[in-house]
């Protein structure tokens, strides 16, 4: 892998290490700017992508009064990282495979919807069902590209699904370090999905 990937995974183990001290600070945008910018020449759509998830990295810094804003800026960013794998085009999956990874995500996404919706109100009842379905699309879409791309579509899920559980419902002890460990793993993943054809 390029030297920037190896940075964003040095910088990831980084900010980790601050969570497992119980800090916050900014570098946790670092990881996925580094990802960004060693994505930039092979596809600047993910790239673009990468960049805004490290805008909603930042806002969700401040979860309590900034967790809208940061929703938006990683649905933008998924919508992105959508257009970069159908241009792509691999087609690591069949179709008849992409639509039964569909179904279960549907069904998923469904039970996580099912958990938080009596703690949504207002803008968050259209706002977390439109994130949760462009998520979902962004697997799929991952499906098209290739396994390393998959995985981390599939892990990104994983740590959506903790965040929201921890943020509605019930915060729960190390809740913040599954998220930002699933959440690392899936973006040093996607960019090297498109790292590993260049």
């Amino acid at each position: 892998m390029p030297l920037l990937w190896s940075l964003a995974a040095g910088a990831s183990a980084f900010y980790l290490a601050l969570v497992g001290a119980g800090r916050k600070h900014p570098v946790k945008v670092a990881p996925a700017l580094l990802l960004a910018a060693a994505t930039f020449d092979v596809s600047p759509v993910a790239s673009a992508g990468l960049v805004f998830c490290a805008l909603g990295d930042g806002l969700l810094l401040d979860k309590e009064r900034r967790f809208l804003h940061g929703l938006g800026a990683f649905l933008v960013g998924h919508l992105l990282l959508i257009g970069a794998f159908v241009v792509a085009g691999w087609e690591f999956l069949p179709p008849a495979a992409l639509g039964g990874l569909g179904t279960l995500l549907l069904v998923a996404i469904a039970g996580v919807l099912g958990v938080l919706w009596k703690r949504l109100h207002g803008v968050l009842r259209l706002a977390v069902p439109l994130y949760a379905a462009t998520l979902g699309a962004m697997v799929v879409a991952a499906g098209t590209h290739s396994a390393m791309a998959l995985a981390g579509a599939v892990v990104f899920v994983v740590s959506d699904s903790v965040l929201a559980i921890n943020h509605f419902t019930r915060r729960f002890r190390g809740a913040e370090m599954i998220v930002m460990v699933t959440y690392y793993s899936a973006i040093l993943a996607i960019a090297g999905s498109f790292l590993q054809f260049s």
